[in-house]
C-alpha cells in the first residue's frame, strides 16, 4: 500500500502540528505503508521518507499559501491514499482517497488574527476566493478534526462532519515534573507574537498580584518589548523566558502551581495537557478547544480567570492527580491508534 503524507514543511522545533506530522510518519512506517512526503519546501527534520517539494529552499513567509501550493508536489504522486496534515482541502480526491487532518479554518467565526485585523483579512482574501473549490473537495474527502471546537468550525465553512482525533502530546518528560505542592506563581507557554495574547498573562499578574512566568519561542522582538513595557506600566511581576530550552521549561514546571492559557480561539492547546501531566491546574478560555479538556477550569473574562487562579494556587493533591491521569489520555500511542482506525475505515 502507498500513501502520500502532505505537509507544508517540517521544522526541528517543537510544535503541535510538528508532533502530528512526526507521529503520522511513525504510524505509516509502523503499518508498513510505503510513504512519500509532499511538501512546499524541503523538510528540515529528517523523517526518513522520500519527498517532493515545490521549491528547493526554506521560506518562512506566507504560511497559508505554502499549504495551498503543496497541491503541486502532492499531485506528482500516485498513492492509494493521501493523508493531508495542512488542514486545507486542496484538490486531490480525483487521484486517490483524501484524508485531511484539520483545525478550525481561517475563514470561520473562531476568534483569530485572520478575522480581527484588516491586514490579515486582506492577507487571506485570495484564499477566500478558492473557498468554493475547497468546499467541493471537502465534500469528497474524509475530514478529521483536532478537537470538537475545530470540528464545529470545519462544518461551518466546509459543510462536512469530521471525526475528532486529539493531537499527540509527549507527556513523558512532563510526568517527571509532576508535583502536588508548588510555589505561588503561574506559568504561561506561547510564542512571542500578538496572536497568542500573552499580554493577558501580564494583566493577570497585575490584577492578582501573583507572579507569572512566560515561556515561548521568539517570533517577534517588538512584541516582547511591548510586553516588557506593559509589565512595567502595570507593575506586574512577570518573568519572560524567550527561546527557553525544553529542560528549562520542565524545571519551571516543577515549581509552578498554575498554568494560565490566554489564547482565545486556540484549536486545542498542547501546553495545557503538558502542564496537567506535571500537576499544574490549567486555567483556559471557554472560547477554545481547551474547554473540552478542563471545562471546570475555564473562564470568559480576565476577572473570572483571576478568581480561578487565586482559588487554585493550593488545589488539593487529589485534583492534581486527576489532571495527571487525564493527561495520559492524550498520549502519542492513543493518537496513532485512533488515526489508524479512521484511515482503515476510509480506505476499505
Amino acid at each position: 500500500m502507498k500513501s502520500t503524507l502532505v505537509i507544508h514543511r517540517v521544522t526541528k522545533s517543537v510544535s503541535g502540528e510538528g508532533n502530528v506530522v512526526r507521529a503520522s510518519a511513525e504510524l505509516l512506517k509502523e503499518k508498513k505503508v510505503d510513504t512519500t512526503l509532499a511538501t512546499f519546501s524541503p523538510p528540515l527534520d529528517d523523517l526518513g521518507l522520500p519527498y517532493f517539494s515545490v521549491v528547493p529552499f526554506k521560506l518562512r513567509l506566507f504560511d497559508k499559501y505554502q499549504r495551498a501550493f503543496t497541491y503541486i508536489s502532492a499531485r506528482k504522486t500516485r498513492p492509494d491514499f493521501f493523508l493531508n496534515i495542512t488542514a486545507i482541502p486542496i484538490p486531490l480526491s480525483d487521484i486517490a482517497k483524501h484524508i485531511i487532518y484539520g483545525v478550525a479554518p481561517e475563514f470561520s467565526s473562531v476568534p483569530s488574527k485572520y478575522n480581527s485585523s484588516l491586514v490579515w483579512k486582506l492577507y487571506i482574501l485570495p484564499l477566500r476566493g478558492l473557498l468554493k473549490r475547497f468546499r467541493e473537495e471537502a465534500q469528497r474527502s474524509v475530514f478529521i478534526a483536532n478537537s470538537r471546537y475545530s470540528s464545529k468550525a470545519i462544518r461551518e465553512i466546509y459543510g462536512v462532519d469530521s471525526e475528532v482525533v486529539y493531537p499527540p502530546v509527549d507527556v513523558t518528560d512532563f510526568l517527571k515534573a509532576y508535583h502536588e505542592e508548588g510555589e505561588p506563581f503561574f506559568l504561561t507557554i506561547g510564542r512571542f507574537e500578538p496572536g497568542k495574547r500573552l499580554d493577558l498573562a501580564v494583566r493577570l499578574s497585575a490584577m492578582t498580584g501573583i507572579r507569572g512566568v512566560i515561556v515561548g519561542s521568539m517570533e517577534s522582538d517588538s512584541y516582547l518589548k511591548r510586553l516588557v513595557k506593559l509589565s512595567k506600566e502595570l507593575k506586574a511581576d512577570v518573568q519572560f523566558l524567550p527561546n527557553a530550552k525544553r529542560e528549562h521549561l520542565i524545571e519551571v514546571m516543577k515549581r509552578a502551581s498554575i498554568y494560565f492559557h490566554p489564547t482565545l480561539g486556540e484549536h486545542f492547546g498542547i501546553p495545557i495537557v503538558e502542564a496537567m501531566a506535571a500537576g499544574l491546574v490549567p486555567i483556559v478560555p471557554r472560547e477554545s478547544g481547551g474547554f473540552e479538556i478542563v471545562p471546570e477550569f475555564s473562564y470568559d473574562s480576565l476577572e473570572e480567570a483571576s478568581e480561578l487562579v487565586k482559588n487554585n494556587l493550593k488545589a488539593p493533591s487529589s485534583v492534581r492527580r486527576d489532571l495527571r491521569e487525564k493527561a495520559l489520555g492524550f498520549d502519542r500511542r492513543i493518537f496513532k491508534e485512533r488515526m489508524w482506525n479512521v484511515i482503515e475505515r476510509a480506505i476499505t
